[in-house]
């Protein structure tokens, strides 16, 4: 299976948080492309676009003979919700010689059904803007539900365009940020899914209901062998990046404003969460890093994060891969 690392799991050696690495030079694209190479991954999805250093077509076509050389597969993200930026971002991915680029819609939820459906014809008529340019650069566009769409604003998406060049990227935190279990995403997705943000969370109870934060693959509440089996099924030639951001993302689910804001929600998505809360919460956040820890210490922990998460995925794989050949004799 195709393992691929997210930049965003080395956010802070990077220097793209508030924390900035001082002693130490921050991790540039030759340091993710080397990274991904001695860790034998096959390719990078460069999570933030300020990772280019520049636009220029002679800077852009170097990222293309470096990563080409080193044999990796780029995938590039955008996050927004304008049309001419969506462009944009494709030809980017294009000149940069990604074969892909992650649209992550920064779309809040309106209240009113109606307002949202709105909102889904004009992320629909974006993306059908952008096809032309998707084909004449070769760049699939993967859609991740980025916390403001749900798994069946998704099937719609894709319904309407009916595209080659249009695919999700899946995302645990997507289906969680909406209250939907991932795996079950994984299940409903996974047969149009070009790519998996692959990442794990704990979860912690707060005054406005959760937060979750980012941890080692497998120390969270995603199930991730239960998630990767959804997508052997449906999508066996999806690639997987790790993604392992030490960072956290509210889950406001006592807050009337945000219910409401999800028309669908049933009462057993909201069961389901305070269930997973009482069960598998933690009793206090974990330890933040700052301002406590040294730079090394930073620096380490953040690899060691990264280093434990793709050691352990590749043991849940070996397993998973002998359990498939199992199946497979007794088969015959």
């Amino acid at each position: 299976m195709f393992l691929g690392m997210d930049t965003g799991s080395y956010h802070q050696a990077a220097g793209l948080g508030e924390w900035r690495p001082r002693q130490t030079p921050p991790m540039r694209l030759e340091h993710f492309y080397r990274k991904a190479v001695e860790l034998n991954l096959q390719g990078v999805a460069i999570s933030d676009l300020r990772l280019l250093e520049r636009a220029d077509y002679g800077y852009l076509s170097s990222c293309r003979r470096a990563a080409e050389a080193a044999g990796l597969f780029l995938q590039l993200t955008y996050a927004g919700f304008r049309a001419d930026n969506l462009q944009d971002a494709v030809r980017l991915a294009g000149a940069t010689g990604c074969r892909s680029l992650c649209f992550r819609p920064t779309l809040e939820r309106p209240l009113p059904v109606k307002t949202m459906q709105v909102r889904l014809e004009e992320l629909c008529d974006m993306l059908a803007q952008a096809l032309p340019v998707m084909a004449r650069y070769s760049v699939n566009v993967a859609l991740a539900g980025n916390g403001g769409l749900t798994a069946e604003d998704m099937l719609s998406i894709y319904e309407a365009l009916n595209s080659e060049y249009f695919t999700f990227c899946l995302d645990p935190a997507s289906a969680l940020l909406v209250l939907e279990d991932p795996v079950e995403w994984a299940q409903q997705l996974g047969p149009y899914t070009s790519s998996v943000r692959l990442s794990d969370y704990e979860i912690v109870a707060d005054s406005a209901g959760a937060r979750l934060f980012g941890c080692c693959l497998g120390a969270g509440i995603v199930k991730i062998p239960e998630l990767l089996e959804a997508i052997r099924r449906g999508s066996p030639s999806a690639r997987l990046f790790i993604a392992t951001s030490g960072g956290s993302l509210p889950l406001p689910f006592l807050d009337t404003v945000f219910l409401e804001r999800l028309h669908h929600l049933r009462p057993a998505q909201l069961a389901g969460m305070m269930r997973l809360l009482m069960e598998q919460g933690l009793e206090n956040p974990p330890l933040l890093q700052f301002p406590d820890l040294s730079e090394d210490e930073v620096l380490a922990a953040e690899d060691e994060r990264f280093q434990s998460s793709l050691e352990w995925l590749c043991s849940l794989l070996e397993e998973t891969q002998s359990d498939v050949e199992a199946e497979e004799g007794a088969a015959e």
